[in-house]
């Protein structure tokens, strides 16, 4: 009896251990590929699930717009690579769903 309870509980850890897998590969959807190197950046969010919206208060960032599932917002001109990093942390801490994509605009002369 002692023997079957000892191969249950190493199931049970080795379920729990696939499981935590599982769950910490379907966030990777979420995450961005690199930053490019110089900006001005932009961020792109296709579908996104969660808590995200309060990421795009942050002051770095102007006028997210939605067209359809996508939220496009922008990076102020002096926003710094670490900036967009913070926003981005931000992103993939919230999001349960979706992907984000991150990239250059080219700067619009007024």
């Amino acid at each position: 009896m002692r023997a079957i309870r000892g191969k249950i509980g190493v199931v049970a850890a080795l379920v729990l251990a696939v499981a935590l897998a599982l769950s910490a590969l379907a966030g990777l959807g979420a995450r961005p590929q690199q930053i490019p190197d110089d900006g001005p950046w932009a961020v792109q969010l296709t579908d996104p699930e969660g808590d995200w919206a309060p990421c795009l208060d942050d002051p770095v960032v102007t006028g997210p717009t939605t067209s359809g599932p996508t939220v496009t917002a922008l990076f102020t001109p002096d926003a710094t690579e670490a900036d967009v990093q913070r926003v981005l942390d931000c992103l993939s801490d919230a999001m349960t769903g979706g992907t984000v994509q991150v990239g250059t605009v080219e700067p619009v002369d007024a």
